[in-house]
């Protein structure tokens, strides 16, 4: 629609002399005003972001702020551990603290936090019969890996016959009594193929010779099914010339204080200087009388922690009881935050 002016207005009127009121001219001023005021910008842009925000920090896996209950029944005098393990989930560093509080009181309970440092290096079999096998164990951040060399005692590089190369490596969770092992399958179990890497836990309450079943099918779980242990390499020398096997675990399947040992055997080779052998470690390993090598250390966490990005820290609480501490109920509350 056409917009009428003050002049359009007076011609309507026949060109005749005409007084515009004052209050006329107000409201059209007005009008004016208001229309260019229309055309203003509210603003230049509007940006919009929704941020999707991970938790930097889990305690034992654990989404959002992490309630866990540990039992302890001790005498005084006696020292006990409870281990659990802090993940990193973000690309900086993170500061953080550990916050001890008891109730009804703190005396007579000493409370230190440890660090589980993986040992790592390279360790020789000790044979019972022909010649040792090197083991190298690796801490790969959320895996520890055992490599296994059968060749590296070995004095030839062009070794003949049909050889084969079995280990088995067996993890205790506390350091003393079997919790299970890995082992390439040689001949253990019928219901296999030789050489199928396979799980087998140790449990001396359903028989099984000296508490493994590792002959039994429904005992055995081949390797390739499972998320947290992997196994590489053939056990016939034939598919694998350089006589290395390797077998990896997740650290959700162990303890911070965990140990382990080898079984390991070479045979069918028809060089002197590749006899059959047998060997194993730590020294005095054997089956039904296992002993086991230390996979970890304890160092004390003083103060503040730093936990680089995408880090697994395994810790260790350690609760001492002076031997003067009264009977009772005792609460420990470990917290874990930032300084």
């Amino acid at each position: 629609m056409k917009q009428t002016s003050l002049e359009d207005f007076a011609k309507a009127k026949g060109n005749r002399k005409f007084r515009i009121p004052i209050w006329l001219v107000a409201v059209f001023m007005i009008a004016l005003i208001a229309s260019a005021s229309a055309a203003l910008l509210e603003y230049f842009g509007r940006i919009t972001t929704t941020i999707d925000v991970s938790q930097a920090v889990l305690v034992d896996g654990i989404e959002g702020a992490a309630e866990i209950t540990d039992t302890l029944t001790m005498y005084g005098g006696e020292i006990a551990y409870k281990c659990h393990y802090l993940k990193s989930q973000t690309t900086v560093p993170v500061d953080i603290v550990f916050q001890t509080e008891c109730s009804p009181d703190q005396e007579g309970i000493t409370v230190t936090y440890l660090k589980a440092t993986v040992i790592e290096g390279n360790f020789t079999t000790i044979p019972s019969k022909g010649i040792p096998i090197n083991v190298t164990v690796e801490d790969l951040g959320e895996w520890i890996q055992w490599t296994f060399n059968f060749f590296a005692y070995s004095s030839t590089t062009t070794p003949q016959g049909d050889g084969k190369f079995a280990v088995g490596l067996i993890i205790s969770l506390d350091g003393t009594t079997p919790a299970f092992q890995v082992h390439n399958n040689d001949g253990a179990c019928s219901a296999y193929d030789g050489g199928t890497w396979l799980y087998s836990p140790y449990d001396p309450t359903g028989g099984g010779w000296h508490g493994w079943h590792t002959s039994e099918a429904g005992w055995n779980t081949p390797v390739d099914s499972m998320d947290l242990i992997e196994a590489e390499g053939d056990m016939y020398y034939a598919n694998n010339p350089e006589g290395i096997l390797i077998i990896r675990i997740h650290k959700d399947m162990l303890s911070a204080t965990f140990g382990w040992a080898v079984y390991a055997t070479i045979a069918h080779f028809y060089s002197t200087d590749i006899p059959y052998s047998v060997s194993v470690y730590p020294e005095g390993f054997q089956w039904g009388n296992e002993i086991f090598a230390d996979g970890t250390t304890l160092e004390p966490i003083n103060g503040q922690y730093t936990l680089a990005p995408g880090e697994r820290l395994d810790f260790c609480i350690e609760y001492y009881l002076s031997p003067l501490i009264a009977s009772g109920t005792y609460t420990v509350t470990t917290t874990i935050t930032v300084p």
